[in-house]
């Protein structure tokens, strides 16, 4: 295609928008409300499955060793913790820390502690075990179990169970929710676009008439549903930014440092925006092309 040919046909595009300006509208308008539901939902299941991770990766095991174990003995089992395919990270917990910890969370009823310092401590030391795959968190609880020297693993087996029911639950839902919305936002994208190009169907029987190519003819409203599928993307990707700006706002005046702990297991607020607001915009450049297109096939063959 020649230059000049190129420059005629992003002319012809662009003026297309213009002198069909209320079908633009409709067109744009319908891109940017399917859009913005679908970058509201997505930025809801981003958010989600990040909180979920959170979750799944606090999951441990406890290992509670033997009394009166010598140090070298603590420390071989710790290694052979450590050397289990799946092992992630190790933290060995004292007889002491473990009665620190147990006061904090009693609060102002830590005087219930009171004379169990030293000998008198009923708290065995233990190793805190997290895993890469919360998943095979009961194998190597298995595994640890059965170590000389390891009197007891917890894991909480029925909370986990259920809590890895949940989260995986929460995913397949996700991923068929944000499925059916972009086959929802394709066809009403598509047949809005469709519209635009039935107003226009004598200039295009005109144009074959007269000898126009099929690639002439189409060039200029593939530009055109490019372009209404990017201003579309644009609008709704600000909408969705402002909106969950002031959703931010709203939780952290409502809530103050509860809000702020929570966010810290959301999906990070820039990233996720900025990520959302690539897909939408790939979303509808894309679906703006293909609806052009089809909808073109009809009057093309004349």
């Amino acid at each position: 295609m020649k230059i000049r040919t190129l420059g005629l046909q992003l002319r012809q595009g662009f003026s297309g928008l213009w002198r069909n300006r209320v079908m633009t509208l409709v067109a744009v308008g319908s891109v940017t409300a399917v859009l913005l539901v679908l970058g509201l939902s997505l930025l809801t299941i981003i958010n989600i499955n990040s909180l979920a991770d959170y979750i799944e990766s606090s999951v441990e095991i406890k290992a509670f060793l033997e009394e009166k174990l010598d140090s070298s003995r603590i420390e071989t089992i710790g290694e052979k913790i450590g050397q289990i395919q799946g092992v992630r990270e190790i933290d060995f917990e004292t007889k002491e820390m473990a009665l620190i910890k147990y006061r904090e969370q009693l609060g102002d009823n830590d005087s219930l502690l009171e004379g169990l310092e030293g000998e008198n401590n009923p708290f065995p030391s233990s190793y805190i075990v997290k895993v890469d795959d919360p998943n095979t968190i009961g194998s190597i609880a298995d595994e640890i179990a059965v170590f000389e020297g390891v009197e007891e693993v917890q894991y909480g087996k029925d909370v986990v169970d259920r809590l890895l029911s949940s989260t995986n639950l929460i995913r397949v839902v996700g991923t068929v929710l944000i499925c059916i919305l972009a086959f929802i936002s394709v066809f009403i994208i598509s047949n809005t676009i469709k519209m635009t190009v039935v107003a226009r169907r004598k200039e295009i029987r005109i144009m074959k008439f007269i000898g126009a190519t099929d690639g002439f003819i189409r060039f200029p409203f593939i530009i055109e549903g490019l372009m209404m599928g990017i201003i579309g993307a644009a609008l709704a990707s600000g909408l969705v930014t402002a909106i969950y700006n002031y959703f931010y706002r709203s939780m952290h005046s409502s809530f103050g440092g509860v809000f702020v702990m929570i966010s810290g297991y959301l999906a990070p607020y820039t990233e996720s925006l900025y990520n959302t607001s690539v897909i939408l915009l790939g979303v509808g450049m894309i679906i703006g092309v293909i609806g052009s297109g089809i909808s073109l096939r009809r009057f093309l063959n004349v």
